[in-house]
């Protein structure tokens, strides 16, 4: 298996290309509705922006864990096939 900082790091990077405009899209709704609601956008809105932001992506990066887990379980299920 992968080290730890490694596999972090393909996991950052896999979810990114996957849900990257995803995460950025939600964000900006979010910002749009409040803005249209409230007229204003302060700094609270920012902070919860970036936690939106960082919860949307550990579970982008939970998915695609489970995806690399069960493309390895595929793998070892095949090798033991042949």
């Amino acid at each position: 298996m992968l080290s730890r900082t490694s596999l972090l790091a393909i996991l950052l990077g896999r979810a990114m290309r996957r849900h990257g405009w995803g995460m950025l899209g939600a964000v900006l709704l979010l910002n749009v509705m409040h803005w249209m609601r409230h007229s204003t956008l302060d700094w609270s809105d920012a902070r919860d922006s970036l936690f939106l932001l960082l919860i949307y992506l550990g579970l982008a990066m939970l998915l695609e864990y489970k995806r690399l887990r069960d493309a390895e379980e595929a793998s070892a299920a095949a090798e033991d096939g042949r």
